[in-house]
């Protein structure tokens, strides 16, 4: 691994020096040519007329007198000239604005694979052994520290760091040696961080702030080139940007093409200089992909499960590939990948793509019969020629749930949501409806297996259920008693709750403050009594797009169809909504999945209400939707509607199926996670539950444990969290151990994939990289083919033309140099003609 970079301050880019000068007013206000030489030529007339008037003045007089009061008068009337031409002075500032080297580090998901130098001149070197285990990330990290980089700009330029994928974001400006020499403090403190003096380096070089390599974590799901080229040249400081480093494998794969931002770089002569990483020769290699598998079965239904395979170099072959249960130690990772797995449910053939194409590989289970957690192992059993054995197997798992969903409708009002979401729910056999309508008198019938007349009136009777789900009901109807039932059976028994905002009831209720334990319930901060919904009609004319955030595309439970993209497609085609509760936004700790979009709305889209928003509140999961119209999906399709329903409810129930330990629950909002996503753990404990210290471990696809420190919540007492990210591609496994000598253990498995677009083309894209050099005019390199030395760094450098640049402010006269400078010419000139006055006296001229 490359070594920790250590911390120190971003600097200002630009350094100043103060000079003085002095100046004439009048001479300065000159607007025309002849003014100077008339000026001249006055004083010299006025200097020739006293010469003349004295020469004859003092005729009679011995020629050394006649010079004195001559020279004397001259004085006098030298000092008023000066006083007249007005002299003053100003400061004069000069700031130097360093010359600039951005460098942009590929932070997508694509710089976590490794490559295989294949024969490469680098695997030659001394130290491909180790170099060749790292990532894409780290090589690039490496590149900047070890591999000399930054010390050789550092003489010349100023450095800054970016990081780029989706978007681009700057992380730290490096200065100058020169800047670093001039400022001790800040060199001493980053010679302590790093231990010792590195001695290659001729100059001391700063060095990034401490989350500088925690920030270049691989973890975008799209990588925009392009983009991040044009706001580098847009936010870098114009006229002293020489040139940009790009640090990437090259596969810009959304966004505006690179090619037309390094048109607008070659305009301002700014050349860009691609150090490509990772192989335009991938590997012989297949791999599994990625594996779907339902997180919650019931005993004996069937299911299916379905892999994808990813090869290069073995287009046309076949492979086989197994569906295996494994045992518990299997399931571990100690054991080894290349053995047989477990039990062998199923098998089946597979032609492998070419370029890095996704095959899919589908098994279809008649049933897992006994109820608990299951590990399903996907082997593919690769030819010869395949050189990562490593990757030829994902294990993923499964929930084998021996009971069905039970379901409470509370319903204010008979409303289209409600009633299809009945329906639906009352269909799946999955699923037990009860319902209690708000607004429904004595002997209505509903297709429900109960009519409840009241909320459950005690703890064991709301325990039964393991989801509620709430429309536009009318909170006031329960007493203080029920509510603390409510908000008790989520935070503390894990109950899942869905709240679907409605215009009928919500003001009536918002208004009451005795509902105050419900508005806590929500996600979303609702507005305080008295407020309106909006300050438009909460209904509108023209349908309201669903806008999706990136939790949003990446939850699963909110997906229409089997991949993210084809979800995508499906909610684009989605008209949208006509109203939506227009909340105060998110609260803390709160997940915005999704807003509403206002027709022809201007402003950032974090102006838009929230329309689908969820939190983990205790143990237990809360949804908020800002109105109750998803049965609007019907219109692209009947079973749209009925998978969000049946994918909501179980989303939100998970904390009741998926308890485990009595004493505690562990909980992770989602069973898969893109690549670099920050992973979230909570562990609840039980009221009163002090004994226990849990400890919380994560073991990786290397099988690398790492701890992770839980921390309590501050809002929720018994509630811990911790965060870790999700570097690799693969399976992790989440283990907590509960303190108090109870000896139980909580698993969880997750699974962290590529996304789409960077599975897509894992390969160098060296033609777009030799392009953007070439139009740019930089040059390209390849560390795969070229290496990367201190050596190499230093030619780099040399290239790069330096492009500092001084400017200069004048700042306002010194009033006071003014006031001094008159009151000592005045006193020259008054004392110059009473000594020629004294003088005449004593020779009786006067």
């Amino acid at each position: 691994m490359p070594p920790p970079i250590p911390a120190i301050c971003c600097l200002f880019a630009a350094s100043e020096r103060v000079e003085h000068r002095i100046t004439s007013g009048l001479v300065e206000g000159f607007s025309q040519w002849w003014q100077m030489p008339a000026l001249l030529l006055g004083v010299a007339a006025l200097a020739a007329f006293i010469a003349w008037m004295y020469r004859r003045d003092a005729a009679e007089l011995p020629w050394g007198f006649g010079a004195l009061l001559a020279a004397l008068r001259l004085g006098a009337v030298a000092a008023l000239v000066a006083a007249y031409l007005d002299f003053e002075r100003k400061a004069e500032h000069e700031v130097v604005f360093p010359s600039r080297v951005a460098v942009l580090v590929d932070s997508s998901a694509s710089m976590t694979l490794r490559d295989d130098a294949d024969g490469g001149p680098e695997t030659a070197a001394a130290d491909a052994p180790e170099t060749t285990a790292w990532t894409r990330a780290q090589r690039a990290v490496s590149v900047l520290r070890d591999g000399g980089l930054l010390a050789a700009l550092a003489p010349r330029h100023e450095v800054s760091v970016w990081r780029f994928d989706a978007d681009a974001e700057p992380l730290a400006v490096l200065p100058t040696a020169a800047e670093s020499a001039a400022d001790p403090p800040a060199q001493a403190a980053a010679g302590a961080a790093d231990g010792a003096a590195d001695p290659s380096s001729e100059m001391p070089v700063a060095s990034p702030p401490a989350d500088w390599a925690d920030r270049l974590t691989a973890r975008g799901y799209e990588t925009r080139l392009g983009e991040a080229l044009a706001r580098v040249l847009d936010q870098e400081p114009a006229g002293s940007l020489a040139g940009v480093i790009v640090l990437t494998d090259g596969g810009n794969n959304a966004g505006i093409d690179p090619a037309a931002a390094v048109a607008a770089l070659e305009k301002a002569a700014v050349p860009v200089y691609p150090l490509g990483i990772g192989s335009d020769r991938l590997p012989t290699n297949v791999r599994v992909a990625d594996v779907l598998v339902p997180s919650r079965v019931f005993p004996g239904d069937r299911f299916a499960v379905t892999a994808y395979l990813q090869s290069q170099g073995l287009a046309g072959q076949t492979v086989r590939v197994e569906l295996a249960e494994l045992q518990a130690d299997d399931a571990g990772g100690d054991r080894d990948p290349a053995a047989g797995p477990g039990r062998v449910i199923d098998t089946a053939e597979a032609v492998l793509g070419a370029g890095g194409e996704m095959v899919g590989v589908r098994f279809d289970v008649p049933g897992l019969n006994a109820p608990g957690r299951r590990d399903l192992a996907i082997r593919v059993i690769p030819p010869a020629a395949d050189r990562t054995p490593a990757d030829d197997r994902q294990v993923a798992e499964v929930e084998v749930v021996d009971r069905v969903t039970q379901v409470l409708l509370m319903a204010g009002g008979p409303s289209r949501e409600y009633q299809f979401m009945r329906n639906i729910l009352e269909r799946d056999k999955s699923f037990a409806v009860d319902v209690l309508l708000g607004t429904a008198g004595k002997g209505g019938s509903q297709d429900a297996r109960r009519i409840l007349p009241a909320f459950p009136g005690t703890a064991d009777d709301l325990d039964e259920y393991d989801v509620v789900v709430a429309f536009d009901y009318d909170w006031r109807q329960l007493d203080a008693a029920a509510q603390a039932r409510l908000e008790n059976w989520v935070s503390r028994e894990s109950g899942g709750l869905v709240m679907v905002a409605g215009g009928i009831f919500m003001d009536a209720w918002l208004s009451d403050p005795q509902t105050a334990v419900i508005r806590n319930l929500h996600p979303v901060e609702l507005r305080r009594a008295g407020r309106l919904m909006a300050d438009d009609p909460a209904g509108v004319e023209e349908p309201m797009p669903l806008v999706f955030a990136r939790d949003g595309l990446d939850a699963e439970f909110l997906w229409l169809a089997s991949s993210r993209i084809a979800s995508q497609t499906i909610w684009s085609e989605f008209k949208g909504v006509y109203s939506c509760f227009d909340s105060g936004g998110p609260k803390p700790g709160a997940t915005v999945y999704a807003r509403a979009s206002r027709p022809g709305g201007a402003g950032s889209p974090e102006t838009n209400p929230v329309y689908f928003a969820g939190q983990f509140y205790g143990s237990g999961n809360v949804f908020f939707m800002g109105s109750g119209e998803m049965w609007r999906l019907r219109s692209l399709d009947d079973s749209l509607h009925e998978r969000f329903v049946t994918q909501l409810v179980r989303h939100v129930s998970q904390g009741r199926l998926l308890r485990g330990s009595r004493r505690a629950r562990l909980l992770v909002d989602r069973d898969r996670f893109a690549v670099g996503t920050a992973v979230t753990v909570r562990v609840v404990l039980p009221e009163g539950d002090a004994a226990a210290s849990p400890v919380c471990r994560v073991h990786g696809p290397d099988d690398v444990a790492v701890t992770v420190p839980l921390t309590a919540e501050r809002e929720r007492p018994g509630t811990l969290q911790g965060t870790f990210v999700a570097s690799r591609e693969g399976a992790w496994r989440i283990d907590v151990e509960l303190g108090g000598g109870h000896g139980e253990k909580l698993s969880r498995r997750i699974q962290a994939r590529l996304p789409d677009r960077e599975l897509e083309r894992p390969r160098l894209d060296r033609g777009m990289l030799e392009q953007i050099a070439t139009l740019s005019g930089g040059r390209a390199h390849f560390l795969a083919t070229e290496g990367w030395t201190a050596d190499d760094s230093r030619s780099l450098a040399a290239g790069i033309e330096d492009r500092s640049r001084r400017e200069y402010e004048t700042g306002s006269p010194d009033v006071d140099f003014k006031r001094r400078l008159n009151g000592i010419l005045l006193g020259i000139g008054a004392g110059l003609l009473c000594l020629e006055w004294v003088i005449r006296r004593l020779v009786k001229l006067a």
